[in-house]
């Protein structure tokens, strides 16, 4: 298939969501744990699927469906504290059997294996733990690192669960989102986000606690920052970071230095956000945005350029209320974790190839008039509201 015809796109993402939305409304009052009775599927028909949802949990309930898991659970209860609350970090382990689920209102961070469908609650040493475990992120060795709101620290812990480091220092002001770049050994936080800070930033360690660099500074300039909530790294080293009240992603090459940005202040449009939460990248390149605020995931192609949104507000099967973190496994796995139900949402890229995933070159255009002025970045949108990034 052509991507400009991937690309296509309805007048509005309301429309392309509308469909959906009223089969799913048509399924009736189903628990989230429960599929709908048809494939649910983005775009709907007749256009081709590229986006199908596949389950919805919070519990082991949930991820345990087989005959011999439900004669287990009952004869094995599971325990009632572990269960997906308020998710707002998401991440999985190297070799992708394993899903971290960061719950901060909770106090607790979840372990689940995506084998067994069994999941425990860590990080969770007397004295060495989070109090509000916001974002997680994890190395090249498993090892895994929990951003700590209420303590204003990073803990780091191994992959067998024991701790390893706390780390805390000036730099560290309510982090939140959190990244590492495997290759290059670093760690990104989101720090500083607050109403009465001016220090709205990225600030950049090794792994092993020094700091490097800082990004940013509040402000709606190119490479600025307002209320920004969540950073991802690309396979090259490059950085996303999700710039919430400035309406807009901005994109930074690994030494800082800023790419490019896209986005607006909107609802509805394509390429535009209300409440961006957080972003991720497929096998292709294509960069998946939440937006808490519409409720749906928005899909950008590798020139950001949008495609398509899928999910949407509703409390069915397949659909979120407040989506917040996002992460994508190397098979193109989407798992959103979804604030206001208590759930991660897994959804897959189906029908899609690198062609029509958008990696292509772009088409030849007309050459443009000898007197047209070079592009330059589009300005900065500016800031409307304050609140505060934390939650959903």
């Amino acid at each position: 298939m052509h991507a400009r015809h991937f690309r296509r796109f309805p007048r509005t993402l309301a429309a392309a969501l509308a469909g959906a939305l009223l089969a799913g409304a048509l399924g009736g009052c189903a628990t989230a744990s429960k599929k709908p009775d048809k494939d649910l599927v983005w775009p709907p028909p007749p256009e081709k699927a590229r986006i199908k949802f596949v389950k919805a949990f919070s519990s082991e309930e949930q991820l345990r469906t087989g005959a011999f898991d439900v004669a287990l659970r009952v004869l094995v209860p599971s325990s009632g504290d572990v269960v997906v609350a308020q998710p707002t970090g998401l991440a999985l382990t190297p070799d992708e059997k394993a899903l971290f689920v960061a719950c901060s209102s909770a106090g607790r961070l979840l372990r689940v294996d995506l084998s067994s469908g069994s999941m425990k609650i860590v990080a969770q040493d007397e004295g060495r733990s989070p109090s509000r475990p916001f974002s997680v992120a994890v190395d090249a060795a498993g090892k895994f690192y929990v951003s700590d709101l209420a303590q204003n620290a990073i803990w780091v812990y191994a992959p067998d669960g024991k701790f390893l480091l706390r780390l805390q220092n000036a730099f560290l002001e309510r982090p939140t989102g959190i990244a590492i770049d495997r290759r290059r050994q670093l760690l990104y936080v989101v720090s500083g986000v607050s109403n009465h800070s001016d220090k709205h930033r990225v600030e950049v360690f090794s792994l092993a606690g020094e700091h490097v660099r800082t990004i940013g500074t509040r402000g709606s300039g190119p490479g600025e920052f307002n209320f920004p909530t969540n950073v991802a790294v690309g396979p090259d080293g490059t950085l996303y970071v999700v710039d919430m009240l400035n309406f807009r992603i901005q994109v930074f090459d690994p030494e800082g230095q800023l790419l490019g940005m896209f986005g607006q202040i909107g609802a509805g449009q394509p390429g535009t956000f209300d409440k961006a939460k957080a972003i991720a990248l497929d096998a292709f390149g294509n960069i998946y945005v939440t937006d808490s605020q519409q409720g749906f995931v928005q899909l950008f192609n590798p020139r950001y350029e949008p495609l398509m949104a899928f999910a949407g507000r509703a409390n069915v099967p397949g659909f979120m209320l407040v989506p917040t973190a996002i992460v994508i496994d190397s098979r193109n796995t989407i798992y959103v974790a979804d604030f206001a139900a208590g759930l991660v949402n897994v959804y897959e890229l189906i029908n899609t190839r690198a062609q029509d995933g958008l990696a292509r070159e772009p088409e030849p255009a007309a050459a443009p008039p000898a007197a047209a002025p070079a592009a330059t970045p589009p300005a900065a949108a500016p800031a409307t509201s304050r609140q505060n990034a934390q939650d959903g």
